[in-house]
């Protein structure tokens, strides 16, 4: 599976934080970050999956995020980081 496809994959699982569990700012940068960042194509691959990152770590230290979420961004940071990886090297 190349790159592009995982990063799909990738931002279906970012929008499992559209639950109405998550509160809604949560739920907006989540989005945000999908459309602005990680599917952005006019933007290099590297920086797209950094700032995804690091935007998604600002909602994970959102003192407000519920556990269950907090959780999965984290696995999301650590399959970002594996990518981000593979495409540099």
């Amino acid at each position: 599976m190349d790159i592009e496809a995982r990063l799909e994959q990738i931002s279906g699982v970012i929008l499992q934080l559209d639950d109405s569990k998550v509160p809604r700012n949560i739920r907006k940068g989540a989005r945000d970050v999908v459309d602005d960042w990680l599917l952005n194509k006019v933007k290099e691959m590297d920086v797209r999956i950094a700032m995804t990152q690091n935007r998604l770590e600002e909602l994970y230290e959102d003192p407000n995020i519920p556990t269950e979420f907090g959780t999965l961004i984290l696995q999301i940071n650590i399959a970002l980081e594996k990518l981000l990886s593979e495409s540099n090297g």
